[in-house]
């Protein structure tokens, strides 16, 4: 039995890209027993996905809770230990505990890392995720190359899906990423209006079925489509027959849902939240909208993922342009 320790101790994209690297570990040790060490964020998640066999939530508040928790973690003897969070607070616990193999990736490798007997791979701004993954395979003497890509493709989910009638329908996750002011101020601005985004839906509809995924933050354009524009069938699904084609508002989808209703869009427009790992690893088409100063983080996050597109970020009405000749290209 090979005994695996994995940190990855952040967001739920975070999580979902490092998923393949985990599955292609698990699948090259007939035998092993996998052990994540995880955030809030990305545990519910992650144990539904009976990839790990134990999963621990790393404690971030109280000094003895970590001391403790560090001290559960020393009563194993590990083989493989990869911090893939490269987060320097994994870093110092890996350090404290015992294992054969211990393996990181780190922005910021300090001067004091190499006293600690754990291998370091950069991660730098121009290096793209998957390659650095596999560089610490390789330093592994793991010699296999990362598959699993399409992870989510065969993996039981919980039906959300089966209380939309439609399929092949175009996803819009409409976020608050739409809006520099409620995400990041240096951004260029998309800010559909009411009106502009009813008419992008005119023009989708003629075509395709839609649907409409919000995120967890509130804002007035989902207030409006709610309020004026759909018909509520209940406290999370909303539809408008347009076009002879429905138009569906799904509202505060939890993971769950969203990998039941991706598993049945053929195309999903997206405002690069960590979200499109799930759209990737199901394999479908991907339209990303992006900050054009920042491509080439992006393509750090993106360079493995097969059907994607992505369109700079731009004033709505010259980006539904773009989107249109993107989706029917």
């Amino acid at each position: 039995m090979v005994n695996i320790l994995i940190f990855r101790t952040d967001k739920i994209g975070d999580f979902l890209i490092s998923c393949p690297t985990i599955i292609t570990i698990k699948k090259y040790f007939k035998e092993s027993h996998i052990t994540l060490i995880s955030s809030e964020k990305n545990y519910n998640y992650a144990n539904n996905l009976n990839i790990f066999d134990k999963i621990y939530i790393f404690p971030k508040k109280s000094f003895l809770q970590k001391i403790k928790f560090i001290n559960i973690l020393r009563k194993n003897k590990y083989d493989y230990t990869f911090i893939f969070d490269g987060k320097e607070r994994s870093i110092i616990a890996t350090s404290l505990i015992k294992s054969n193999i211990k393996v990181s990736l780190s922005q910021n490798i300090k001067f004091y890392f190499k006293f600690l007997g754990i291998k370091f791979v950069n991660d730098n701004e121009n290096t793209n995720l998957d390659s650095i993954f596999q560089k610490m395979l390789s330093i592994s003497n793991i010699n296999v190359s990362i598959s699993n890509y399409d992870f989510l493709l065969n993996r039981k989910e919980n039906n959300f899906s089966n209380n939309i009638p439609i399929k092949q329908y175009i996803q819009i996750h409409l976020d608050e990423k739409w809006f520099s002011h409620l995400y990041i101020k240096s951004y260029k601005n998309i800010n559909p209006t009411f009106s502009e985004f009813i008419d992008f839906l005119n023009v989708l509809s003629k075509n395709d079925n839609v649907l409409i995924s919000t995120g967890l933050v509130d804002f007035d354009l989902i207030s409006k489509l709610i309020n004026e524009y759909f018909e509520k069938i209940n406290n999370k699904i909303f539809m408008k027959k347009n076009n002879d084609k429905l138009i569906f508002l799904i509202y505060k989808p939890t993971i769950d849902d969203l990998v039941s209703l991706f598993k049945n869009a053929k195309t999903a427009i997206l405002c690069h939240p960590g979200i499109i790992h799930i759209a990737s690893a199901l394999n479908i088409k991907i339209i990303d909208i992006i900050e054009k100063d920042k491509r080439l983080h992006y393509q750090k996050w993106t360079s493995h993922i097969k059907k994607y597109n992505s369109i700079y970020r731009d004033d709505f009405n010259l980006l539904k342009k773009n989107l249109l000749n993107k989706i029917y290209e």
